[in-house]
């Protein structure tokens, strides 16, 4: 029964990948975005095998699923709570007709992790309990989510398209972490609307559907991930900015945005207590590195709750999120993998630092909001996470912004080019396709 409902639910994504508009491009062909979806399968089948094989209790994902499981079952017993569980707020008093089923069930306090619960309840209605089964959903939604960020830079760059392409779905960490029924693939699947729809707002116009989806993924993403959301909406909002007042050097406009932003959270820090972004940031730190204790733990000291200490903490912790684990040392198989994917991406960043076409772009504006948004998002991972596990898993998100960002701006010597074939000045224009649907 297992590979009966694996199959066909394997058959129907596949179908709905090469039926849905959504899906279709101009750029690259149908076999080519089946292919990558069925790499992004396999990636969960083995984040599956992987977690079986390296945690005693095969990682959160099971969790998730087992706890769905319990809620599934409320629904013979009584339709009502099987609503209130799945739909209604948690991390609240437990109502006495639920303490009962509450108790068996993990994460009530956490919104985040029981919102995949939630996710998974819901699967189970049509998965027939089967787990590779949820991971094929959760799949499917991170390729979605992915998809729509691959539709979002190349409506801005079609010449990039392969490169993009290759950035959102042919990245080992990306098709690990970012598939399965989990948070990672849940909250890939929210950015990447996210931000498609901010594009289809910012450039083709104000609608009330577009609207409704943008805030709809903003609530969803927040009940998954609420740093992101919390990072990703200045980006956006400075994106839209920057598309109409054009400021003639947008990086000294994000620059002095962002700058202005630290400086607004330093001074509330010091008005009221309740808006220490700091104070929270520093007892989010000391609960990873008192309680959450792994074999990849990094040494980190814990910070003051003052802006002072965590701007000269900032330097450290964006090289930790974004160049870390390293290749040497006594480590395991996994942070050796971690460790060459990272020092090739460190590699390729710097080539591109290097031979880089970036003043001479056009949407600048959009590309620095990309910019921005991953590392602001890793000075954060840096700043509160001391395992090189959890640095890896998180920043899977961020890396098709990352690195489709530098494989946009890359601009080889012309000597370079195959026949001396010179790079025409149109070569990174617009895409004329309107994408309004």
């Amino acid at each position: 029964m297992e590979y009966i409902t694996t199959g066909f639910y394997l058959l129907l994504f596949i179908w709905l990948v090469l039926k849905l508009p959504f899906f279709r491009d101009n750029f690259v062909s149908k076999p080519y975005i089946v292919g990558a979806f069925i790499l992004k399968v396999a990636g969960g089948w083995f984040f599956i095998w992987l977690n079986n094989v390296y945690y005693f209790n095969s990682g959160d994902a099971v969790t998730y699923f087992k706890a769905g499981k319990l809620i599934y079952n409320t629904l013979f017993e009584d339709p009502l709570f099987f609503l209130e569980l799945t739909f209604f707020p948690n991390a609240r008093i437990p109502p006495q007709h639920l303490n009962e089923i509450i108790d068996t069930i993990p994460s009530w306090s956490d919104v985040r992790s029981y919102t995949a619960i939630r996710f998974n309840a819901l699967a189970h209605l049509v998965s027939f309990h089967v787990y590779p089964t949820h991971a094929l959903f959760g799949t499917f939604m991170s390729f979605t989510g992915l998809m729509a960020l691959y539709k979002t830079f190349t409506a801005y760059f079609p010449k990039r398209a392969i490169w993009v392409f290759g950035c959102c779905f042919c990245v080992p960490s990306v098709v690990f972490w970012t598939s399965g029924l989990h948070k990672d693939g849940i909250s890939m699947l929210f950015t990447g609307l996210m931000v498609w729809n901010a594009y289809l707002l910012i450039e083709k116009g104000f609608k009330t559907r577009r609207i409704a989806a943008l805030l709809m993924n903003g609530l969803l993403l927040l009940l998954i991930r609420p740093y992101t959301l919390g990072l990703l909406v200045p980006a956006l909002m400075l994106w839209y900015i920057a598309k109409k007042i054009r400021p003639v050097r947008p990086l000294l406009f994000y620059s002095g945005a962002y700058v202005f932003g630290y400086a607004a959270l330093s001074l509330l820090s010091l008005v009221s207590q309740k808006l220490n972004v700091f104070a929270k940031l520093a007892e989010v730190r000391y609960y990873f590195v008192i309680y959450k204790l792994g074999g990849s733990d990094i040494p980190l000291s814990l910070l003051d709750p003052t802006w002072q200490a965590f701007l000269t903490e900032l330097p450290r912790a964006l090289v930790n999120a974004l160049m870390r684990p390293e290749p040497w040392g006594n480590i395991d198989l996994m942070q050796k993998i971690a460790s060459a994917e990272t020092l090739v991406f460190s590699m390729f960043a710097l080539f591109c630092l290097v031979f880089n076409n970036l003043r001479q772009l056009p949407y600048r504006y959009f590309l620095y909001a990309c910019l921005f948004f991953v590392l602001t998002s890793l000075m954060l991972i840096g700043l509160t996470t001391d395992n090189l596990g959890a640095i890896v898993r998180y920043r899977s998100n961020l890396l098709p912004f990352w690195l489709s960002f530098w494989g946009i701006v890359l601009q080889l010597p012309d000597k370079w080019m195959p026949f001396g074939k010179k790079t025409p000045k149109n070569e990174l224009q617009p895409n004329p396709t309107d994408y309004s649907s």
